[in-house]
């Protein structure tokens, strides 16, 4: 999306000793942050499962992305509201005959960012991957597409690859279905549920739940009354194994917790030799 920090030198050189824009996994600032931009309810602070640090997104469809990198197996790295050097993204748009980006209250030329910089492992190699997030809608406009050839322009010169991504793109059940995971990735994060307890209770409920056709949130519900849980904490343990893909479900079919959950045991968890029936 385009947003924009004013660029007169005080304020960039303050951001800049802010580091934003720098640093890469935990340590890595955004330019952006949700502070910074009027979001009218759009914008989310999330911790990070890949990072361990707070991200920040300026629109719905950004998050819905990231939900999906944050599932992605090769994605070892997401910096989003990424800057562009000033200077280049200037001559970028004087060599293209494109009015460059400007703060609308003073007209000083802007700082472009690049919504998400992703580090992945294609063929065993690390590779960098720019996208650009935008509702298809905003397509139509000349002045987006002036905007999307600055920032295409500058990332060829890098050699790295870009692509604008938009609501079509974003496999939305995914994105969906890691939505609702999102929060039982880590046992901090558990109604009281320890490492040792987990797998305690991982058999039991394995056993309830494999194939049976009752509704997992009822089932979760009656197996939270047969273990004496506080309701709710077996449907958190399940999404806590599918989080840590010790339970496997095909995440391209929606989670639905008025349906059977159709599921299966990770390799991964049998190997560990945890499970034992």
């Amino acid at each position: 999306m385009s947003r924009y920090k004013s660029t007169n030198e005080n304020q960039y050189s303050k951001l800049i000793k802010e580091g934003r824009g720098q640093g890469v996994k935990q340590d890595y600032k955004p330019w952006l942050t949700v502070r910074d931009v009027p979001s009218e309810g759009l914008s989310t602070r999330i911790a990070g499962w890949k990072t361990g640090r707070i991200h920040h997104f300026l629109s719905k469809l950004e998050l819905s992305f990231f939900y999906v990198l944050e599932w992605a197996s090769a994605v070892t790295d997401i910096r989003e509201q990424y800057p562009l050097p000033l200077e280049a993204t200037i001559e970028i748009a004087d060599k293209l005959g494109i009015k460059h980006p400007a703060v609308p209250k003073t007209q000083e030329r802007a700082v472009m960012t690049t919504d998400f910089l992703i580090d992945v492992y294609h063929n065993d190699q690390p590779k960098l991957l720019a996208r650009s997030i935008k509702p298809s809608t905003e397509l139509a406009s000349n002045r987006v597409i002036e905007k999307i050839m600055i920032e295409k322009t500058y990332w060829e010169e890098q050699g790295i690859d870009f692509k604008v991504v938009t609501e079509r793109e974003i496999p939305m059940i995914l994105s969906k279905n890691v939505e609702f995971i999102y929060m039982a990735k880590h046992l901090s994060d558990s109604p009281g549920i320890t490492e040792d307890l987990l797998w305690k209770l991982e058999p039991f409920i394995y056993q309830k739940m494999q194939g049976t056709p009752i509704p997992l949130a009822k089932i979760a519900l009656e197996v939270d009354e047969i273990i004496g849980l506080e309701p709710g904490t077996s449907l958190w343990i399940v999404k806590h194994l599918i989080a840590n893909r010790y339970w496997e479900v095909d995440m391209y079919e929606t989670i639905d917790t008025s349906k059977p959950l159709n599921f299966s045991r990770a390799d991964t968890l049998l190997d560990k030799g945890r499970v034992v029936i």
